[in-house]
């Protein structure tokens, strides 16, 4: 499906996607940047590479690489990593971060969005977030690469929520 990466995001699919489902939420204040940091507005034909939920604070945002897509939520990583590089990938370049396990390369930009979309969705106005790794067990079997091993995650997410809920993405559990 994809000849390059699967996470090359235009900035139409971005907004499309994702910022349109967020842009009402009194919750979050959306900034766009560049490569360079700097702001850049709606319709912009610079690509969009990080995308702030919090505004300045910046505990809360998107980075758009291509070959990688990074959630952070204060000091938590959750790597969507294309499954034709995770080869490259070592342990040191994954270690404490979350790593997604699901395949995206057989995804649509769209698809793939929609599962960032659902991912931050678990984290508007969050507080804290505690992250607990294990082991795959046995009965989940996701790919080994040469360099890193799988991994399960649990998010536990303080917020202001009074009901808490569950997603699954995969061998992410979050926990909001």
């Amino acid at each position: 499906m994809y000849k390059n990466y699967c996470m090359e995001f235009t900035n139409e699919e971005i907004e499309e996607f994702l910022i349109k489902e967020f842009i009402n939420n009194p919750h979050v204040k959306i900034i766009r940047m560049s490569s360079d940091g700097d702001v850049i507005s709606s319709g912009s034909a610079v690509p969009i590479e990080t995308l702030s939920l919090d505004g300045e604070q910046e505990k809360l945002f998107i980075n758009f690489l291509g070959i990688q897509t990074s959630i952070f939520i204060n000091d938590t990583e959750i790597m969507l990593i294309d499954e034709s590089a995770k080869g490259t990938y070592t342990s040191s370049d994954v270690y404490h971060n979350v790593v997604y396990e699901g395949e995206l390369r057989g995804l649509e930009h769209s698809e793939i969005l929609q599962l960032i979309r659902e991912m931050v969705g678990c984290f508007i106005s969050n507080k804290e977030n505690k992250v607990i790794e294990s082991e795959v067990s046995n009965s989940k079997k996701y790919r080994r690469f040469n360099y890193y091993d799988p991994h399960c995650y649990v998010i536990n997410v303080a917020s202001n929520q009074l009901n808490k809920k569950q997603k699954i993405f995969e061998n992410i559990i979050i926990n909001y």
